[in-house]
């Protein structure tokens, strides 16, 4: 079954109310949008404030970057802290592919994550992307399919910070593919031996044949620009970075809630 959404589209920014136009329709129909071009018609942190009240309704994503707990603020700060090298976050390390609500229960509500630039590293540090129908051709032609059978099969239990959500890392709905994954936020205690080794299996086959076939597309933002994506509908990491001091890099990240495309007529 081919995905009823496209995997990528580029938006290149024009004027304020356009673009804002331009990126609700891309994101109706695209698992990934890439905004791009940005000029500051607008300071940054305001155009994406009236952009992302005008998609849809605001999900406060922030969390406790100590703890993991929510914090009840719109956005979340990635921005580079030598002193914290512990953390995604603030570290300049490559991040593996997943799902950022792989732990977040959003119930029937359709999500789409953004970053937007607020400065880039002097060297690397894109976001990466990768369309889950390549991943499960993928795994087909490597003849892993009893391994894509268990992934669609099997309940996973991903917790962190007090939340917790319970879904198939692999599944597949009306619209196409889903995916539920971060190998990090995995539950230790709830999940069992054998679904913590599927978990194991897959991590490698990302890390060993995904990551090293250089098949994942890589998106380096500009200041200003900005990626939308299904958070559910693809996977996403990051490219290690090189930066000359603190700070450089800095992306800053919201959620929306949007209405489905089908509804929006009314």
């Amino acid at each position: 079954m081919e995905d009823a959404m496209n995997f990528f589209r580029q938006v290149v920014y024009t004027t304020p109310d356009q673009t804002i136009q331009d990126v609700k329709e891309a994101v109706q129909t695209n698992k990934l949008v890439f905004l791009s071009g940005f000029r500051e018609d607008l300071p940054v942190h305001d155009f994406y404030s009236k952009l992302s009240e005008t998609i849809g309704r605001i999900h406060a994503a922030d969390e406790d970057l100590a703890t993991g707990k929510m914090t009840g603020n719109r956005w979340i700060d990635i921005t580079y802290d030598p002193q914290i090298p512990d953390r995604y976050r603030s570290s300049n390390t490559r991040q593996p592919l997943h799902t950022d609500d792989s732990y977040v229960e959003l119930g029937d509500e359709e999500a789409v994550n953004f970053f937007y630039c607020a400065s880039r590293a002097k060297i690397g540090g894109a976001t990466t992307f990768f369309d889950l129908p390549d991943l499960v051709e993928c795994m087909k032609l490597d003849g892993q399919e009893a391994l894509l059978d268990e992934l669609m099969a099997t309940d996973v239990v991903h917790a962190k910070g007090g939340a917790r959500k319970v879904r198939k890392i692999i599944d597949k709905d009306g619209e196409g593919h889903l995916a539920n994954w971060n190998y990090f936020c995995l539950s230790r205690e709830e999940n069992s031996p054998e679904v913590l080794n599927l978990c194991e299996r897959f991590h490698q086959f990302l890390e060993s044949r995904i990551m090293n076939a250089g098949v994942i597309l890589p998106v380096q933002l500009q200041k200003g620009e900005a990626v939308f994506f299904h958070d559910d509908r693809v996977l996403h990491g990051r490219n290690a970075f090189f930066a000359e001091y603190p700070g450089q890099r800095s992306l800053i990240k919201g959620k929306i809630i949007i209405t489905p495309a089908a509804e929006a007529v009314f």
